[in-house]
C-alpha cells in the first residue's frame, strides 16, 4: 500500500508541475483545461497512479519468483539444463524490457497524436507523454507475468525428486501471480475506460478510425491475464503431483521393515495418498474469489462495443 500511495504522489507531482508550466506559460484558461483533462476527462491521475504502483512493486518483487523456484530445486541439475535458464535471462534482462517498452511507446505515440487531446501545445505534450509512459509501464508488467508462465512452464520438464508439496514450496509463485494479475487487470481497465471514452478531438484526416487503437491494451492484456493467472495452477498441480509420487515410493519403502501385514501396510500406503491428492485438488482448484477477474475481463471486451 505504501507504494501505492507514493505512485499516487508521483502521479499528483506530474500533474502539478504540468499545470504549472502550462499556466506560467500558456495562462490560466489552457492550465484549468489541461487540469480537468488530466483528473476527469481522461483518469490519467489514477491510471498513472496504478501503472507506476504495480510497476514498481513488479520491479521490486522479480527476484521473488526465480528465487523461490531455486530454492525449491535446489541441487537439481535437471533446472539448468531445461528451457528455465534461457527464460530466467530473459525475464530480468533490461535490455529486452527497454525494447519492448519502447516499441510500445511508439505505438501510443502514434496512437494519441492523431486522436488528439485539443488542448494548448503543452498540455497536448504534457497529456501525450502521460500516456505513452502507460503504454509502457503496462507492458512491462505484462512481459514479466509472460516470462513468469514460461519459466514455470519450463519446470514441466524437471523431474522432481523430493516432496515439494509438504512444504508448498512453490505456492508463493502463484499467490504473487494472481496479486499482480489483479492489479495489472484493474489499471488496464481504468486506462481502457479514461481513454476509449475520453473527448478527444479526432479532428486529422483519419477521423474517429483511430479510437479502435485505443482497445488495443485490451487485446494485449487479455490473453496475458486468462492464460498467467490461472496458468500456474495448472503447473504446480502437476508438480505437487509428482511429489506425492515421489512421496509414496519413499513411504513404500520406509514402511518395509514395519511390524505391519501387507494389507495394514498397503492402506496406510493409500490413505496417505490420498488424503494428499484430496487436499492438493481443493487448495489449487478455482473458487469464487476468481470470479471478478473473469467479470471484469468480460466488460472490458464488451464495452467498446456496448458504448458504440
Amino acid at each position: 500500500m505504501n507504494r501505492m500511495f507514493g505512485a499516487a504522489g508521483v502521479s499528483a507531482v506530474y500533474g502539478a508541475t504540468s499545470y504549472a508550466l502550462i499556466a506560467w506559460a500558456e495562462g490560466p484558461k489552457a492550465s484549468r483545461a489541461y487540469l480537468a483533462a488530466f483528473v476527469r476527462s481522461y483518469d490519467s491521475f489514477v491510471s498513472l497512479a496504478l501503472m507506476l504502483g504495480t510497476t514498481f512493486i513488479v520491479y521490486r518483487t522479480q527476484n521473488l519468483i526465480p528465487e523461490t523456484i531455486e530454492r525449491a530445486f535446489a541441487g537439481e541439475p535437471d533446472l539448468w539444463l531445461s528451457d528455465y535458464s534461457m527464460y530466467r535471462e530473459r525475464f530480468m534482462s533490461r535490455q529486452r524490457s527497454l525494447m519492448i517498452v519502447a516499441v510500445y511507446m511508439t505505438i501510443a505515440f502514434a496512437t494519441f497524436s492523431v486522436c488528439r487531446f485539443g488542448l494548448s501545445p503543452i498540455g497536448n505534450l504534457s497529456m501525450l507523454l502521460c500516456a505513452c509512459v502507460q503504454y509502457g509501464l503496462g507492458v512491462y508488467v505484462g512481459r514479466k507475468l509472460c516470462y513468469v508462465g514460461m519459466m514455470l512452464h519450463a519446470l514441466l520438464g524437471v523431474e522432481v525428486r523430493k516432496n515439494l508439496f509438504q512444504d508448498r514450496s512453490l505456492d508463493l509463485i502463484n499467490l504473487y501471480v494472481h496479486i499482480i494479475s489483479s492489479l495489472t487487470l484493474i489499471f488496464v481497465y481504468v486506462h481502457m475506460h479514461g481513454y476509449y471514452s475520453g473527448p478527444f478531438k479526432y479532428d486529422t484526416i483519419l477521423g474517429d478510425a483511430p479510437r479502435t487503437l485505443l482497445i488495443l491494451p485490451v487485446f494485449v492484456a487479455t490473453p496475458v491475464l486468462l492464460l498467467f493467472n490461472f496458468y500456474p495452477r495448472i503447473v504446480l498441480r502437476q508438480l505437487y503431483s509428482q511429489s506425492i509420487d515421489f512421496e509414496i515410493k519413499r513411504l513404500q519403502t520406509l514402511i518395509q521393515n514395519e511390524d505391519l501385514t501387507a494389507f495394514e501396510k498397503k492402506s496406510y500406503v493409500l490413505e496417505v495418498d490420498k488424503m494428499s491428492r484430496d487436499e492438493l485438488r481443493y487448495s489449487l482448484q478455482l473458487s469464487l474469489g476468481d470470479l471478478p477477474i473473469g467479470i471484469t475481463l468480460a466488460v472490458m471486451l464488451l464495452q467498446p462495443l456496448i458504448g458504440k
